[in-house]
């Protein structure tokens, strides 16, 4: 297992929200994986919270395409590692359409579109997210957890391991 270090996961979800409440109970499963997690809401970063973040690594999803890519570009910049996506759903990510997902790293970014079917996850419509998607949100949350923490070395790995890990209650 590589060393622990603090996740910080920021998400423009509202707080009481059932995306956010995906989200904290797709944390809170990762607790006996050596991951320190932070959440918080999106509206609470600036470029001080980025500085800060040091070493931790980051998680964030975005409302908007252009939200996400200056974040990664300015983390990047900082000095910051992990991720930044935008899906296009109140969810952060989408089952269906393309996903922008960005990689940043010590003063450099990159983005790709990113389909969850690459990783086996079923198609599902947007629409039908909020009936239907709460299992397969919680693997992918999961699993880009992992991924960001650096519990695992590809997207594939970590989507797989998201999706073995029991849910805690």
């Amino acid at each position: 297992m590589k060393n622990q270090r603090l996740l910080q996961v920021y998400a423009f979800f509202k707080e009481e929200s059932k995306p956010f409440f995906l989200l904290q109970k797709a944390a809170s499963s990762l607790s006996g994986e050596g991951v320190d997690l932070s959440l918080a809401l999106a509206g609470d970063m600036d470029e001080k919270v980025i500085k800060k973040a040091g070493k931790d690594r980051i998680l964030a999803f975005f409302d908007t395409p252009e939200k996400a890519g200056r974040f990664a570009f300015s983390a990047g910049k900082a000095g910051g590692k992990g991720l930044s996506l935008y899906g296009g759903t109140p969810f952060g990510i989408s089952l269906v359409e393309a996903n922008v997902l960005s990689f940043f790293q010590k003063e450099e970014f990159h983005s790709a579109l990113i389909y969850t079917a690459d990783w086996a996850f079923p198609i599902i419509s947007d629409r039908d997210l909020e009936k239907r998607g709460a299992p397969f949100l919680l693997s992918l949350y999961r699993g880009l957890m992992l991924y960001a923490a650096g519990k695992e070395d590809t997207l594939l790995g970590a989507m797989d391991r998201g999706r073995r890990l029991p849910e805690r209650r």
